[in-house]
């Protein structure tokens, strides 16, 4: 009994650190003042930027022998309406196929870095 909660406890601090050192750099625009902004949100943290709140719960970078692609999955939600206004994939690849677009705020991803 004691050697399988050693495990669960080693297995436990193992997974949290490999992911704690993950980040997703994501690109946020305020169209208010029109400035650009690069936003580093670590998995598993919330984030703010203007009136959101930013989650990325899994970031992935391929291999450096494969074609350059990244993918999130990211949760933000609007803090002054207290709603989710996007839960979903992220590409780097292609910003455009499934980024945030919100009457204020542009964000997408542009990297998972370790």
């Amino acid at each position: 009994m004691f050697r399988f909660f050693f495990f669960i406890v080693i297995l436990y601090l193992l997974s949290t650190n490999l992911f704690a050192e993950i980040n997703a750099k994501l690109r946020a625009i305020d169209r208010t003042t029109g400035r650009s902004f690069i936003l580093i949100a670590p998995i598993n943290k919330l984030v703010k930027f203007s009136k959101l709140s930013i989650n990325v719960k899994y970031c992935y970078q391929n291999p450096i022998n494969e074609e350059i692609e990244n993918y999130a999955y990211i949760e933000i939600n609007d803090l002054k309406m207290n709603k989710n206004i996007f839960k979903g994939w992220m590409f780097s690849s292609s910003p455009s196929l499934n980024s945030l677009e919100n009457p204020i705020n542009d964000i997408w991803l542009l990297e998972c870095e370790k």
